[in-house]
């Protein structure tokens, strides 16, 4: 046993699922929030459950920080090979292998602000002089397939395969939603519409809160009338309280 398979054998199984799939008629939803493949469950488990969509829209919302680049290249593969139309989309981040997965769809989408970013692929070896030159070899090859995906998808004589291949070799290159579009890695930018408020499904309606305003007021204690002044007295206010110094014998 590899020390692949027997690092997986001792993660945690609970809460170690990193998408989540859901099929709602004609439409299904496969959301990709967290790491791929080498800390949740494998390309396979995903690609079995993606075979059984029959939607005929597929939309992949992604926010993730990438993870293992064969699980990244085995869903993004899967996700073209499928019937239905895929349309991906960037919430937040599209890093490393999730980028490859971004590519996937017939149409991809960077949410405003989301970013997409690109590096070479790395690794961790042990082991004697040739097998690290050998390791450095596949990760070399590994950087070809991922920036011949790139320039495949951005299909533009000015964004060839030698292109990305330097811009990988720039270390963690993060891309914003407009570049992400103007290097051909994505076909728009979403800006979600802004809703006007709704009132809460708490809130009073206009009739319930004059009923309760009308309940108050009927609690209150009556408010007794002042007596009506003699006949002849001034019914202003100033009139009044000349009146009321009057009755009193104050002179005026």
């Amino acid at each position: 046993m590899d020390l692949r398979t027997r690092m997986r054998e001792r993660l945690p199984k609970a809460g170690a699922r990193w998408y989540e799939i859901r099929n709602q008629g004609g439409r299904a939803t496969v959301r990709i929030y967290q790491e791929i493949g080498y800390w949740g469950i494998t390309a396979e488990d995903f690609a079995a459950e993606l075979q059984a969509l029959t939607a005929s829209e597929i939309e992949v919302q992604i926010n993730s920080p990438g993870g293992d680049v064969f699980d990244g290249l085995a869903i993004y593969n899967a996700l073209r090979a499928h019937p239905a139309r895929v349309v991906t989309r960037v919430d937040g981040i599209a890093a490393s292998a999730a980028s490859i997965i971004a590519q996937a769809g017939d149409h991809r989408v960077m949410t405003q602000h989301s970013q997409m970013m690109i590096h070479e692929a790395w690794g961790v070896a042990v082991g004697p002089a040739q097998e690290l030159r050998d390791f450095a070899d596949l990760l070399d090859k590994q950087n070809d397939v991922l920036a011949q995906i790139y320039a495949d998808r951005a299909a533009s004589e000015d964004r060839p395969v030698a292109f990305f291949r330097d811009l990988m070799a720039q270390g963690d290159t993060y891309l914003t939603d407009v570049e992400t579009v103007d290097h051909g890695l994505a076909d728009e930018i979403l800006v979600p519409d802004r809703k006007d408020a709704q009132p809460s499904t708490s809130a009073l309606g206009a009739d319930e809160i004059r009923a309760l305003i009308a309940d108050v007021l009927a609690e209150r204690e009556p408010v007794v009338e002042p007596p009506a002044p003699p006949a002849g007295v001034p019914q202003d206010a100033a009139g009044v309280l000349l009146a009321a110094f009057t009755l009193e014998g104050v002179p005026s």
